[in-house]
């Protein structure tokens, strides 16, 4: 016993040189980092959103205008105008152009869940890479023109000849020019539904099924051209009811609503829009303002009270256009898209700093404490196992326990009798 004790004690004074600090540091300054740590936190991940809203806690909004002076400008030749810029979401819409232009000027495109992005052409191997998309044809106006030979006059005509030509006329584009962002036309038309198969037409973005967060901005685009009879749009957003095997499933991608979109879910009590922007028909809980169809897009922004006290809620977004009347507007027959309006997620990552921190065995005197008190609770438990066992010597009966008997082969394991018929197939037999 006393051979144990004495191993015990000289395991816990090799071990406690590792675990004891820097005697250069001193018991209130820091110790030192080993290289584990330095190579793990070299590779940490900072949350650049929540370092910002750390470092701006408590600070004073800036509530100055981020947008660009007005300026002035002359339009069809005599008709002075005064522009004003707007920024939305970091883009500066009705910017003032470039005195010079090569063809680079950035431009914004837009992703799948409908948030911005800016592109910069540039030139290489001399060609233009990420240039302004081509609309061709789609924002021209076609025109037929009829000539004989008299008007043409074309030395190959035959008297009684007509000929007959389609001319494209390009469309004014004295505001659709301060429009930065990507316009949508049909070749960005995208499948939805069930089986991929039907189109989106007239939304480009954002895409069936995405993910907006609460905070940011997206653009909800369409192709102008498919209301023609509309001079003025406005959207509306409703509720949706989820299958119970769907709801909240989104966070996970796996919603996969029909394509009508399920039936519209009545406006919750809680929901208290404001009086400018108050769902005007049956089932919105939001209705814009009347908007020009010839501007293409609309800025979402999604608002936390609209979630409630819900994580995720199921959006039907529909574009009414000024030519249909509110009675014969129906949001579920209506050209919509379905997105999912979602709060955003808090996550507070810890720097290096509290990584650090949270691997020091202590900073001050209280290490020392630690590192005493762990041999003194091994040495009482070790005594007190040796006291037990010494109070206990005399009565400790081991009479119970059997001694084995003796083998019948021997003390060597061999037979010392005659070989019987049972005992043939056994190993190692002796007469």
């Amino acid at each position: 016993m006393r051979v144990f004790i004495y191993l015990l004690l000289a395991l816990h004074a090799s071990a406690l040189p590792a675990i004891l600090p820097d005697p250069s540091t001193g018991p209130g300054l820091p110790t030192k980092t080993s290289a584990p740590l330095e190579k793990r936190a070299k590779k940490v991940i900072v949350n650049k959103d929540y370092a910002n809203q750390m470092k701006n806690k408590g600070a004073t909004p800036d509530t100055s205008s981020e947008a660009p002076a007005p300026w002035i400008r002359t339009i069809y030749g005599t008709i002075p105008e005064i522009v004003t810029p707007t920024v939305i979401a970091g883009i500066t819409f009705s910017a003032k152009p470039p005195a010079q232009t090569d063809g680079l000027e950035p431009w914004v495109s837009l992703k799948k869940d409908g948030s911005p992005k800016t592109i910069r052409p540039k030139i290489k191997n001399g060609k233009t890479q990420n240039a302004r998309p081509d609309y061709s044809t789609y924002f021209q106006t076609a025109s037929t023109v009829t000539y004989n030979k008299e008007q043409l006059k074309a030395h190959n005509m035959a008297p009684d000849q007509v000929f007959t030509e389609v001319i494209w006329e390009p469309e004014d584009d004295t505001y659709v020019s301060l429009n930065p962002l990507m316009r949508c036309t049909p070749n960005s038309y995208y499948k939805k539904g069930l089986a991929k198969d039907l189109s989106s037409e007239p939304f480009c973005s954002p895409h069936e099924n995405q993910k907006l967060l609460a905070g940011r901005t997206y653009f909800l685009t369409w192709f102008t051209r498919f209301f023609p009879e509309a001079e003025k749009v406005r959207i509306h957003y409703a509720f949706l009811k989820e299958a119970s095997r769907d709801a909240g499933m989104v966070k996970r991608g796996l919603v996969d609503l029909d394509d009508l979109g399920a039936p519209v879910k009545p406006k919750p009590k809680n929901i208290v829009p404001s009086q400018q922007h108050k769902g005007l028909i049956p089932g919105a809980f939001f209705t814009s303002d009347w908007i020009p169809n010839l501007d293409g897009y609309f800025p979402i922004e999604v608002d936390n009270e609209w979630l409630g006290d819900k994580q995720s809620k199921a959006i039907l977004v529909a574009v009414q256009p000024d030519n249909v009347d509110d009675d014969e507007f129906d949001l579920i027959k209506s050209h919509h898209v379905t997105v999912h309006f979602q709060r955003r997620a808090t996550v507070a990552k810890n720097s290096k700093v509290d990584k650090e921190l949270q691997d020091r065995t202590g900073t001050n005197d209280d290490v020392y404490y630690i590192i005493m008190s762990v041999p003194t609770v091994v040495v009482l438990a070790v005594l007190g196992m040796y006291l037990f066992l010494y109070l206990n010597r005399k009565h400790r009966d081991f009479s119970h326990i059997r001694k084995p008997k003796r083998s019948r082969f021997g003390n060597q394991g061999k037979y010392n009798q005659v070989i019987a018929e049972t005992d043939i197939r056994k190993p190692n037999k002796q007469v």
